[in-house]
């Protein structure tokens, strides 16, 4: 049941910023020499975090208790209970009873992914990729009695990625201030 859910596309561009952020070093040491030892990296250092925090880290996470989406911002963590639908409309969006949240690797309902499992990537659409986590999803509880005396809560954790959107504004202004004096 666990799987793992990626943007191909997403994953394939942040290689190319990897690759393009290594080259820039290069360049950047060829054409400004030693003298620019500390001005030289930062802005590949820069485009090397945004392609991991854009681009590499977006997720959703189909466990067995949860369901963990990893989007730029924040991970949300629904527990099942809470997880009403999930539409692909306009891409993929969790529907919870305290409403809906797009996901960010599938903003458009033709975008490519993958399911990662343990037998390897397998290609989906959004489409199959939202009957992938529908497969988990529970049918709703019908009391026919009175409620039940306890309640366990099933709780929606928000966990905000604080310190990867600071680091990337301090190093977007790093990375355009080093750009600048080179």
């Amino acid at each position: 049941m666990p799987a793992r859910i990626v943007a191909t596309n997403m994953r394939r561009f942040a290689v190319v910023l990897w690759i393009v952020a290594a080259a820039l070093v290069v360049i950047g040491f060829v054409t400004n020499g030693p003298g620019a030892a500390l001005l030289v990296p930062v802005p590949s250092l820069f485009t090397a975090w945004f392609a991991w925090v854009v681009l590499w880290r977006p997720r959703i996470e189909i466990t067995e208790d949860a369901l963990v989406v990893v989007d730029v911002r924040r991970t949300t963590r629904f527990a099942w209970r809470r997880v009403r639908e999930v539409r692909t409309k306009y891409g993929l969006e969790v529907v919870t009873d305290q409403g809906e949240q797009r996901v960010w690797i599938a903003p458009r309902p033709d975008a490519r992914l993958a399911v990662l499992q343990p037998g390897g990537p397998v290609p989906v659409g959004v489409t199959a990729a939202a009957d992938e986590i529908r497969a988990s999803v529970p049918a709703p509880v019908v009391y026919d009695g009175a409620p039940p005396a306890t309640v366990t809560a099933a709780p929606i954790v928000h966990r905000v990625h604080g310190w990867s959107i600071t680091a990337l504004v301090v190093l977007g202004i790093a990375a355009s201030l080093a750009g600048a004096r080179l």
